[in-house]
């Protein structure tokens, strides 16, 4: 009893977690992904760019207070009759000031505060599209679970299979029925079997722990996907509908845009530099002022003082020209960069179309294949029993009774992989979809 007590305890403080659906284990990394939770906090901070940039804008004021104590000790000061004398006097001299300033005229602080603007976009674009990749992330990470747990159900069942299988050759082997061969070739294959269900487990392992990662919890299991599942067509039917729709709304293609942008404006704002800024400024001042008698005690008084100031660099060591000339380029590195874009998603969009569409042929195929390769390892056998056919017939043929049964659940899960991702660049996956996801699904 303390025995099982004890494992209840360390299965509990592991964090290991029973079986799961798809929905839950995308609210479980919406909740801890590492990556998502860094994306939000470098949006949120991507937003103070807009009021940093702003700040240059509008009005600047500073206040400042000095308190100085003087000792002042004169030899031979000249009081205004011209005479000589010595003096020696100690005081404290306290000034209070209060500047402000207002930018009436700066097309670089302009043009900042607008690139500011225009970065913030794209930071949210980014946000966005971190969000999508969130979704898709998921869905890759469940389904490799799946897609691992068939291949090892395949493999195990395969393995028993061919043990079965060498068994038998082994005991048709005592009774002088077959040659030893036969047996060392069962034995190869069987051997084979082996090796690769050691690699499925290991693949398992290691689909498990893409999951915790993605989470923050470990869970022991997960519900599979159902026999029956309404694997079609994509709808829109026509790839160019597909193609529109990333155009408009994929967040990649809007980022690099956003970008675009952001980056002319920041080269309008170096071209600017070579313009005059006006500034309006203000000062006042109160408090001790220097006497303009040598030996006589500061006085108190203020002084007022308001201005415009306009300024424009004339000489700059040709700074500013090669400042000027490197906007310009990263500009039009930008633009390549948007140009690059467009192609790349026209080619995955149409790529990936393709790709479930062919998918969807696919699995009809590999389920047909199941029952045809079924049919073959009957025929095998009946034939291994009435000596028509031999040992190494009968294993391949059961080796690819196991092959098709594994192709066919991956080409379900590449349908599933495959259609997230054309929803992905076409700018329309959402949490929609991981639910729909979730409806394919059975209770483990």
């Amino acid at each position: 009893m303390k025995k099982i007590l004890s494992l209840t305890t360390a299965l509990l403080a592991s964090g290991v977690a029973s079986a799961a659906d798809l929905s839950t284990i995308y609210e479980q990394a919406a909740s801890n992904d590492a990556e998502i939770a860094a994306a939000r906090a470098t949006r949120e901070a991507d937003a103070y760019n807009v009021t940093i940039a702003r700040g240059a804008l509008l009005p600047q004021a500073q206040v400042s207070y000095n308190h100085t104590e003087i000792s002042a000790d004169l030899s031979g000061a000249q009081t205004p009759g011209g005479a000589s004398v010595d003096t020696d006097s100690d005081y404290d001299r306290d000034v209070l000031q209060l500047s402000a300033s207002q930018t009436l005229f700066n097309l670089n602080s302009w043009y900042t505060y607008q690139a500011a603007r225009t970065g913030d976009e794209a930071s949210e674009l980014t946000l966005q599209m971190s969000e999508q990749q969130l979704l898709l992330r998921t869905a890759q990470a469940y389904f490799d679970v799946l897609r691992a747990k068939d291949n090892l159900s395949t493999a195990q069942a395969e393995e028993q299979a061919v043990k079965r299988s060498l068994e038998q050759t082994k005991q048709r082997f005592d009774v002088g029925l077959i040659a030893i061969t036969e047996v060392h070739e069962a034995q190869a294959t069987y051997d084979l079997t082996y090796v690769n269900l050691l690699g499925m487990e290991s693949s398992l392992d290691i689909s498990y722990e893409a999951l915790e990662q993605l989470t923050g919890q470990r869970f022991d299991q997960v519900d599979p996907l159902r026999d029956e599942v309404p694997m079609e067509m994509p709808e829109p039917a026509d790839a160019s509908a597909w193609v529109d729709s990333g155009m408009d709304k994929y967040a990649g293609l809007l980022l690099a845009e956003a970008n675009k942008d952001a980056v002319r404006l920041q080269r309008n704002a170096t071209r600017s530099n070579h313009l005059p800024t006006v500034t309006l400024s203000g000062a006042y001042m109160d408090g001790d002022q220097q006497s303009m008698d040598a030996n006589g005690d500061p006085y108190d008084g203020s002084i007022t003082q308001v201005g415009i100031e306009v300024s424009m660099p004339l000489l700059a060591g040709g700074s500013l020209y090669g400042q000027s000339k490197q906007a310009a380029l990263n500009y039009a590195a930008a633009d390549y960069q948007l140009e690059q874009q467009r192609r790349a998603l026209k080619q995955n969009i149409r790529s990936l179309f393709r790709q479930v569409k062919t998918d969807v042929l696919n699995i009809k195929a590999r389920k047909q294949a199941i029952k045809s390769a079924e049919s073959a390892l009957e025929a095998a056998e009946t034939g291994y029993r009435v000596g028509t056919r031999n040992i190494v017939e009968v294993l391949d043929a059961k080796r690819n009774v196991f092959s098709a049964q594994r192709d066919y659940a991956n080409a379900r899960y590449d349908y599933i992989i495959n259609l997230m991702n054309l929803k992905f660049y076409a700018g329309t996956l959402n949490e929609g979809d991981i639910q729909l996801l979730n409806s394919w699904l059975k209770a483990a």
